[in-house]
Formats: C-alpha cells, sequence, structure tokens
C-alpha cells in the first residue's frame, strides 16, 4: 500500500468477493425484476397513479441501492491508486448511502400508510387534495436522514470503518447513539406504521356488516384491497429487511451477522417489484392486456406461416385468389 499521505490501492480481498458472491447474484435478478416492473410503468398509463407515488418512491429506493451496491463491487475491481483524500470521500459516500436508503424505506412505508388510513377511514384523497402537504412531507423524508447522518459525522458520535480490501461502514460510538439511531430509523417509524394499519384493519372490520351495496360495498372492497396489499408488504418488509435495520448500527456490514441481514435485504429487493405489482389490480389488467396482445400477435404470426405454407403447396390456389 502506499503513503497515506500519497494514494491507496483498493481492491477486493478473497475473503470479502467469497463473502459479497451471493449478494452479487441476487442483485443481478433483482435488477431484472426492477427492469421489468418499470418497463411496465413507462409502457402503459394506468399505473402512473398518485396514490402510488408512495410505493414508487419506495423502489427508486431499492433501484438506488443496486446501483450502489455495484458501483461499489465494480470500483475494487480496478488496481488503481486512489489519492487518500478521494478514498475518504467515496467511502464516506458508500457508507451513508446505504444505511440513508435503509432508513429513508422506512419512513416512505410510514408515509404510505398513514395516506392510505386517511384515505380509507375518512374517505379523504390526500394525493389531489393536499398536494402541497405531500411534497413537503417527501422533502422532509428525504432531507431529515441525510442531516441526520452528516451531524453524527460532524459531532463524532459515529466512526468510518474504511479498509482497503472490504466495504465501508459507518458506525455508532457509544451505546446510547446505537439505542436513538435504532429508535429513530426503526421503532418509531414501524410503531406508528403498524397503528395506522391496524386502525384501517379495524375500521374495515368494523364496517363489514353493513348492507348499502351501491355505494359501501365497492368502496370497502377497494378500501379492503388496499389493506391487504399493506399488510403482505408490510409483513414481508418486516420479516426481510426489520434484520438489516436492526444489526447494523451494532455491527459491521461484512460480519457474519451482518452478511446474512444484507443478504434478506437484497431478497427483499428483488421481491419487492413483483409483491407490489401481483397485489395491485392495475397491474394484473396489464399483463392480462400483455398477454392478450403477445397471443394476438403469436396468432398472427402462425396464420401467416400456415398460409405461406399452404399456397406454397398449392400455387394455383393463390393465383386464382389474385385473380378473383
Amino acid at each position: 500500500m502506499a503513503n497515506r499521505t500519497d494514494c491507496e490501492i483498493i481492491i477486493w480481498s478473497p475473503q470479502a468477493i467469497t463473502i459479497l458472491k451471493p449478494i452479487f447474484y441476487i442483485s443481478i435478478l433483482a435488477t431484472f425484476t426492477h427492469l421489468f416492473f418499470w418497463i411496465q410503468f413507462i409502457i402503459y398509463p394506468s399505473v402512473r397513479q398518485r396514490s402510488m407515488q408512495w410505493l414508487y418512491a419506495y423502489l427508486v429506493t431499492d433501484l438506488l441501492l443496486i446501483i450502489r451496491f455495484f458501483l461499489s463491487y465494480i470500483y475494487r475491481w480496478w488496481s488503481f491508486c486512489i489519492p487518500h483524500l478521494l478514498r475518504i470521500v467515496i467511502c464516506y459516500c458508500e457508507a451513508i448511502f446505504d444505511n440513508y436508503l435503509n432508513l429513508l424505506q422506512s419512513y416512505i412505508l410510514l408515509a404510505l400508510n398513514i395516506c392510505r388510513y386517511l384515505q380509507i377511514v375518512h374517505n379523504h384523497n390526500v394525493y389531489s387534495i393536499n398536494t402541497r402537504l405531500i411534497i413537503i412531507a417527501h422533502l422532509l423524508i428525504y432531507l431529515f436522514p441525510l442531516i441526520g447522518h452528516l451531524t453524527l459525522i460532524r459531532r463524532g458520535w459515529s466512526t468510518l470503518q474504511s479498509p482497503s480490501d472490504d466495504v465501508c461502514d459507518l458506525l455508532p460510538t457509544s451505546l446510547l447513539v446505537q439505542l436513538l439511531f435504532l429508535l429513530f430509523s426503526y421503532f418509531i417509524p414501524v410503531i406508528l406504521a403498524i397503528i395506522f394499519l391496524s386502525l384501517s384493519l379495524n375500521y374495515i372490520h368494523n364496517t363489514d356488516g353493513i348492507q348499502s351495496r351501491e355505494i359501501v360495498d365497492a368502496r370497502l372492497k377497494y378500501h379492503r384491497q388496499l389493506v391487504i396489499q399493506s399488510c403482505v408488504f408490510y409483513s414481508l418488509w418486516l420479516l426481510l429487511w426489520s434484520p438489516h435495520l436492526l444489526v447494523f448500527p451494532f455491527c459491521y456490514k461484512n460480519s457474519s451477522i451482518g452478511i446474512v441481514a444484507q443478504i434478506l435485504n437484497y431478497i427483499s429487493i428483488t421481491v419487492d417489484p413483483v409483491v407490489i405489482a401481483a397485489l395491485d389490480v392495475r397491474f394484473f389488467h396489464v399483463w392480462k392486456s400483455s398477454s392478450h396482445h403477445f397471443d394476438r400477435q403469436i396468432r398472427r404470426k402462425n396464420l401467416y406461416v400456415f398460409q405461406l405454407l399452404f399456397y406454397q403447396v398449392h400455387p394455383m390456389k393463390l393465383l386464382n385468389k389474385i385473380l378473383a
């Protein structure tokens, strides 16, 4: 390694490569699932709804996590001598944005559950009535976690782990900071999200006995679908994503516990677009429309091939058809 005032050669150690291989393969699969999802988003206007903006924001953070992993993975394969100052800047960015994006997802899902609660229980369409409030909520969610991370670094409440042959990580310096970080990154958004989700479930349960078929039944059917979607998606998130949020204030990312949490994390990233699309009826209609379109194209092509073969065998019939 070169002098610290000069530059450093950054390259993966054999152990780090072995540890990260499962995540690398999972990330490749995640790239395809997200690519397929966003192609549908671009092609079909019916799935571009304001009411799905929090889910799309969540999936964008998934996509950014995949990009962050590949950039981090690739640049350590080049045996370049990187200036020490640039190396420290890259290392801080790598460590901050992994934790930052994971923290964003907790609050994005909280915002989703609050909006759905208002939509279901109070019949209040916040996406069209309170547009400015939604924009402010987006800005606060994206800015506060970043400011929080920068404050931790500036105050010396977190230390940078920067091995030249492994991933960079930020770890809180004391148990108090670890617990506060866990409180604001996990317990507060998760508990509040569960409360709003429970209130929505309770409302659906209490209105099941209403017999107004023309108005209430149609609305309840839609609201029940929203609640089921939220319950399934949030349950998977808690199962696959929670270990990472619970572990990363206490453990180095590529420790034995940290790597298991990361694998679950990237499995969640892989299945997120599949779960969201499978639980939303709009995507079901898109898939149905696409399958019908491809079916028609295949039938048309098969008919064309059949006619071509038929007229090759019976050229006189083709001539008679043209003359007729």
